[in-house]
């Protein structure tokens, strides 16, 4: 029965949890009987959800391996992005936000939610309407409860750089969720972009929109190939979702001098610039943004992705019951797009 018919969410639910730190083979437990969140009341901003989807962060693995499981807490729960339908709202969350059935995407309040384990990955959340954007139910789920992660850290790395028309821009692991959205979000702004992945995602990153697509593997030294292709017409900017010291230690011989490289996670950011200080310094810049999601790029994204402007590339789906089949899948760095756990049927 469609939620909007009068499908109530039950009393208890299933959510995947843990108490330690590990792997999520030997943390990771699907607990049962849990108590469904309240349904909000009176002038409150939040939404109860029943989740379609919930989207993996590449760094899920890392967060479960280094956070521990806070016992006042309550059950740690992990994932901070979804998509699903709204079952009741406060009178206060957003008016697009109210009715039951709507379609959503969200994401919890990050670092708070996520070190303190408040994640989504459940059968029902309770959040904020501030975290949250309708999108037409015409969008597949799946994808879409991924843009708020990569589609963020793309859309915040662009701005901060400037990408405009007539730029030319190296994406440096283009096959990953955030470089996918930044080729697209790169080609929707005019600019000529070159990405760079492993052969075998070729196809894959051709289908972004890249002018020029570079193998990595078929170069013993990708700084050297790219000075010698492109030394003569150099990058406005290099951005990076990998993490590559040498692309920047190199940067001078295929980068102008005006331009800069930026790198979608602060961790990645502090590790080169400690390589790079020890190394003497590079004559070029870093340029530093906060990626964390906000409502206003969320309704941007997901306008974009309502007009086929971007796609969220997905790279498998597995059933709630298989989450860790879903996260040993992340730990081998070799997803093409998100990995996503379907908790409801749609």
């Amino acid at each position: 029965m469609p939620l909007s018919e009068g499908l109530l969410a039950p009393l208890t639910m299933r959510a995947w949890t843990r108490s330690q730190r590990g792997p999520a083979r030997k943390v990771l437990e699907l607990t049962t009987g849990l108590p469904t969140p309240g349904i909000p009341t009176g002038s409150s901003e939040d939404v109860l959800i029943r989740v379609s989807h919930v989207a993996l962060q590449s760094n899920s693995q890392m967060f479960m391996d280094v956070i521990p499981g806070l016992p006042f807490t309550g059950p740690w729960v992990p994932e901070i992005e979804l998509a699903g339908e709204v079952v009741a709202a406060g009178a206060g969350a957003p008016a697009e936000l109210r009715d039951p059935g709507t379609h959503v995407v969200g994401f919890t309040k990050v670092p708070r939610d996520l070190l303190l384990g408040h994640g989504v990955l459940a059968e029902y959340v309770r959040i904020s309407g501030s975290q949250l954007a309708r999108i037409d139910p015409s969008v597949d789920l799946a994808p879409a409860s991924g843009i708020n992660g990569c589609g963020s850290t793309a859309l915040k790395m662009i701005r901060a750089v400037g990408v405009r028309e007539g730029h030319t821009v190296l994406v440096n692991g283009a096959s990953g969720s955030v470089g996918a959205v930044l080729v697209q979000l790169c080609k929707l702004r005019g600019a000529r972009v070159v990405g760079v992945a492993s052969g075998g995602n070729e196809a894959l990153v051709r289908s972004f929109g890249v002018d020029d697509f570079i193998d990595y593997r078929a170069h013993d030294s990708l700084p050297a190939y790219l000075a010698q292709q492109y030394g003569d017409k150099p990058f406005d900017y290099v951005l990076d979702c990998v993490g590559t010291q040498a692309l920047f230690a190199n940067s001078p011989m295929y980068l102008k001098d005006t331009g800069a490289l930026s790198l979608d996670t602060i961790l990645q950011l502090l590790t080169q610039s400690m390589a790079t200080h020890i190394a003497g310094g590079v004559s070029r810049k870093y340029i530093m943004f906060s990626a964390l999601p906000n409502r206003e790029d969320a309704i941007y994204l997901v306008r974009l992705l309502e007009e086929d402007k971007i796609t969220i590339p997905v790279d498998s789906i597995f059933d709630m019951e298989d989450a860790v089949h879903a996260y040993e899948r992340i730990v081998t760095k070799r997803a093409r797009g998100k990995v996503v756990i379907k908790v409801h049927g749609s």
